[in-house]
């Protein structure tokens, strides 16, 4: 069974978009079925991770002065260093 810090960093290298909802776009076959199951199992968890994930790219973004695909990208590594495993 797959944790949340699994989930969530093996999710960080797929895109998404966060509008309410969170919508993964994947190639067929990249999401398997234990993944699925664990984000479901964990939507909460996740919405919560996207969120906060969404805050640090944009204060990175505006506040820092960083591009947004690096502002992104470094506020997925600080959030994957919170995650409990």
């Amino acid at each position: 069974m797959l944790n949340l810090c699994a989930v969530v960093s093996l999710l960080s290298r797929t895109p998404f978009t966060a509008d309410g909802t969170v919508r993964w776009c994947a190639s067929k076959g990249t999401l398997t079925s234990e993944m699925l199951d664990a984000m479901r199992r964990q939507k909460a968890e996740l919405h919560a991770l996207v969120e906060e994930w969404s805050e640090r790219a944009a204060i990175a973004e505006y506040g820092g002065g960083l591009a947004r695909e690096d502002a992104e990208r470094l506020a997925w590594q600080c959030l994957l260093e919170e995650v409990p495993t």
